[in-house]
């Protein structure tokens, strides 16, 4: 039976030549199927599919909530592949629903980390730097046609000697780390293997947040979903840190008690929060967290840039390479 791999009509078009290159190489090589939102995939088709890459322009569109209608053609398919061998997909992490099934029946994952590790981190340190510097004071000032200068107790501290714990020391949090380095922020590692890491001044195992966390000024959050972090900052730990300190999530909204954060910045028991990730998405309407004045929201889209997609395709490609030679596969996911 001839063998497939189903790759989006866009990639394709735009990555043909890579594409027939890399698969030349391989014995009994693999056939692209190009997918489009509309077509009609045949059961011989689905049952010689032997792996598929869920890029970026599939994906658009689509929410926690609700998949886009190219994404649910995309799912459709591949849920029915009996043969598929492996999966590449665009996204960092590897806790969406769509996978796990897969991942269950002993498909090989990929991902894209590292794809969007930039933009995020931009992001992250935007939002970190707009709140530490008071800029949604002069935003809403300007609105009114308003002088309003920072004085007496408004004033911001120098960022100078700030500390900021990064919880995740990956792609991501390596990034903002080097950023937030660059203004003279102390940064600070959480990461499940304590050892010495490019861009951040001391590193600390997972166990150790609850002593640092009373002596931190940022909390950032960029690691994976995963059982450890899952409800990590929760009631309790939000109250260990200072009135005056920040929060800044770009990893999952999961890792966040939602509601008792929304309730502690309300409160003033902690000061600001830039947020792209929620427990629910799209963020409801009802939420308290729209109308915080300390609260910057951006909609689950730190990492958009205009290169996100194709690095994620060279990641793909990448692989492609190493798994028509038998090769080890970056940035493969572990079953647990």
């Amino acid at each position: 039976m001839p063998r497939s791999i189903l790759v989006s009509k866009k990639v394709t078009a735009e990555f043909g030549p890579r594409l027939e290159s890399i698969l030349s190489a391989m014995p009994g090589r693999l056939e692209i199927l190009p997918f489009t939102a509309g077509m009609m995939a045949s059961p011989a088709q689905i049952d010689a599919l032997e792996a598929a890459y869920y890029s970026r322009d599939v994906w658009e569109g689509t929410v926690k909530s609700a998949v886009s209608p190219a994404a649910r053609a995309f799912w459709e398919i591949v849920d029915r592949a009996p043969n598929l061998e492996w999966l590449s997909v665009f996204s960092s992490g590897s806790d969406h629903s769509q996978y796990q099934p897969h991942m269950q029946r002993g498909v090989r994952l990929t991902t894209g980390a590292g794809a969007q590790a930039e933009p995020v981190a931009v992001a992250a340190v935007t939002g970190l730097l707009a709140l530490a510097r008071r800029l949604p004071r002069w935003w809403t000032a300007q609105q009114r046609s308003e002088w309003a200068p920072l004085q007496g107790a408004g004033v911001p501290p120098d960022l100078r000697g700030q500390k900021a714990i990064i919880l995740g020391t990956g792609h991501i949090g390596a990034n903002i780390a080097r950023l937030l380095q660059a203004v003279g922020m102390r940064t600070l590692g959480i990461r499940k293997r304590v050892q010495p890491t490019e861009h951040f001044d001391e590193v600390h195992a997972l166990e150790a947040i609850d002593t640092l966390l009373p002596a931190c000024d940022w909390l950032v959050l960029a690691c994976p979903l995963t059982p450890e972090t899952r409800g990590l900052i929760d009631v309790r730990r939000l109250a260990l840190l200072r009135p005056t300190a920040g929060l800044v999530n770009v990893a999952r909204g999961e890792i966040v008690d939602e509601a008792a954060l929304a309730d502690a910045l309300a409160a003033q028991r902690l000061g600001h929060a830039y947020l792209d990730v929620f427990s629910r998405e799209p963020l409801p309407r009802e939420s308290p967290l729209w109308k915080l004045p300390n609260v910057l929201i951006s909609p689950h889209n730190a990492g958009a840039s205009t290169g996100t997609y194709t690095r994620g395709v060279e990641i793909f490609l990448r692989n492609l390479d190493n798994y028509v030679r038998s090769h080890a596969l970056e940035n493969e996911a572990m079953n647990t």
